[in-house]
């Protein structure tokens, strides 16, 4: 689910907010704020993510995804902060894609493991934009940031689920 909204984010992102009336300028500038907020969430992953099991950083990646996806929901005009939230969640949820399994599965069938994790991911990624591109055009540029937020819940609750399931996380 991350990784749908990361796509969609990509592609969508300043069309959209120049639909919200944002001058073209503006919206790149809002855009480029992306690249540096991932790599923030990246080092602070370094940073305390070593210190926690995996499984808490995907819960915090889709929380800051969230966060950021439903402040645009509700308020396009805090974009820039929201950008900054969204995104560096999504750089967080770059590294957990690959530490959770091996922590969660081990190292025995690793790489297979991830093909088979990797290649429904792979699909959702390809026909994402798409499937917005035509959402956009039905319903207008109203409907990408609830789609979002909407998707961002789906994945939090989804993490919430494997925790429930396994109790015994340490933090």
């Amino acid at each position: 689910l991350s990784s749908i909204i990361v796509t969609v984010v990509s592609v969508h992102l300043i069309p959209v907010l120049q639909g919200y009336g944002y001058s073209a300028a503006a919206a790149v500038a809002l855009g480029a704020l992306i690249g540096p907020s991932q790599v923030a969430g990246r080092v602070a992953e370094l940073a305390i993510g070593r210190r926690v099991h995996p499984v808490w950083s995907t819960l915090a990646a889709g929380l800051m995804m969230g966060g950021g996806t439903a402040m645009l929901t509700f308020s396009v005009e805090m974009a820039a902060t929201a950008i900054v939230i969204y995104a560096m969640g999504a750089g967080v949820s770059y590294i957990v894609r690959g530490t959770l399994p091996l922590v969660m599965f081990g190292a025995d069938g690793y790489a297979t493991l991830m093909g088979k994790l990797v290649f429904p991911s792979l699909i959702a990624q390809a026909l994402a934009p798409w499937v917005a591109a035509l959402a956009l055009a039905r319903w207008g540029d109203g409907v990408l940031f609830p789609m979002l937020m909407a998707l961002a819940l789906a994945n939090v609750i989804a993490v919430v689920a494997v925790l429930a399931s396994r109790r015994s996380f340490p933090l």
